[in-house]
This record gives C-alpha cells, structure tokens and sequence, in this order.
C-alpha cells in the first residue's frame, strides 16, 4: 500500500510545477544565445566550464557546465550553461560535480517539436539557459574541486527516484519520476508518447533544476 505523506507531497509538488510551467513558460527568454548564434550543427570547439550536475542515460553520460569560455569559428565566447554528451565507453574520464573540466567536441543543435504537442526539445533547453548540446571527443579534468552541496542533492534525487518505484512500481514510479524529477531515464516510451499526442508533453519537461 502506498504511504499516504508521499502520496500528498507527489500530488502537491506535481500540481505547484503544473501552475509553475503555465504560467512562466511563455515569459522565457528564448533567443538564441551568442554561441548559438556563431555556430552551426557539427562545429568544432574547446571550452572549459564548471559540472553543476550529471545525468546518466541509456547510452550516454549528461553532463551540464556552468561558467564555460568557448573557443568555436574563430571566436572566444562565454556561454553561462552548455550540455555535454560523451559516450562513457569511449571516454573513461571520472567526471564530478563541482570539476572544472576542457572539453573538445562537435556542436549539436537542439530540435525544435515537429508538431503539436510533441515534445520541444529546443524550447525546454533554453528555459534552461541551455542553447547548445556538444558532443566530447575528449575530456580533462583542470580542477578536482566537488560541489558537496551539489553532490547531496544528486544523491536526494535518486533516493526520492528509488522511493517512488518501490511505492507505485516501476511503471507508475518512473513516470512521476519524470514529472516531478526531470528524470526520464525509466520513462515508458508509450506514456511518453501519450502525454505528447495529448499536448501535454511540457509536463515531463519540468526543470529537474528544483533538486539542484
């Protein structure tokens, strides 16, 4: 039976982001940034930046960068937030949070919902402040620092993660994991796929920045 205290605090948490996401989302700055601007899909850069949280996926490790200094088409830009995709097989860096790391890759433009009620994937990076997805061919560590905050909360997020599995199952657990938490790493393909053919996909694009 499932704990009625985590019933309320899903219910509560899940209807303050609904309001949160309604009203605001339209208000979001979503010009494209200066680095987004300068570059194209597949541009070579180097940048050095701050690990303010990471992700792992099915096939890939998220990493998101604060504070970077990027060097792409013959520029020097400062970008306040990037996404970093490696592939942990081939680059076997132990990144954390709080590194400051140097990062060489390829630029990847995020994409924007094909149609109604599908997923935008570009809209809900940049509510984010994130303009530009890079792809790292190589990874360095420059400072060991960790954010100890940071890493608490990495930490409450997934034990809140493990506890909505183990109360609603896997299926259920996972999907409030994704509404409430931004995680969809356990998200059903086909519910996802239902919350986006009824318009309501932005729901499961709830900033997971809340736990940061």
């Amino acid at each position: 039976m499932i704990k009625r205290p985590l019933c309320t605090a899903c219910i509560l948490f899940l209807v303050v982001q609904a309001v949160r996401v309604c009203i605001f989302q339209d208000a979001e700055d979503l010009k494209p940034s200066a680095l987004e601007s300068a570059v194209s899909e597949g541009t070579p850069l180097a940048l050095t930046g701050t690990v303010s949280r990471i992700e792992e996926k099915e096939k890939v490790t998220a990493v998101f960068l604060d504070d970077n200094a990027v060097s792409a088409s013959g520029q020097q830009i400062s970008e306040p937030k990037l996404l970093v995709y490696f592939n942990p097989d081939e680059i076997q860096t132990k990144v954390n949070i709080g590194n400051v790391i140097q990062v060489e890759g390829e630029i990847s433009l995020f994409d924007c919902a094909r149609n109604p009620g599908n997923f935008d994937q570009k809209a809900y990076y940049q509510r984010q402040g994130i303009h530009v997805l890079v792809w790292a061919e190589k990874i360095k560590i420059s400072s060991e620092d960790r954010d100890e905050v940071r890493v608490f909360l990495t930490h409450l997020r997934t034990r809140w993660k493990n506890l909505l599995t183990e109360y609603l199952g896997e299926y259920y657990g996972n999907t409030m994991s994704a509404i409430l938490l931004g995680d969809k790493s356990g998200l059903d393909e086909e519910m996802k796929k239902l919350y986006q053919k009824n318009g309501i996909g932005h729901l499961l694009a709830i900033n997971s920045t809340n736990l940061k």
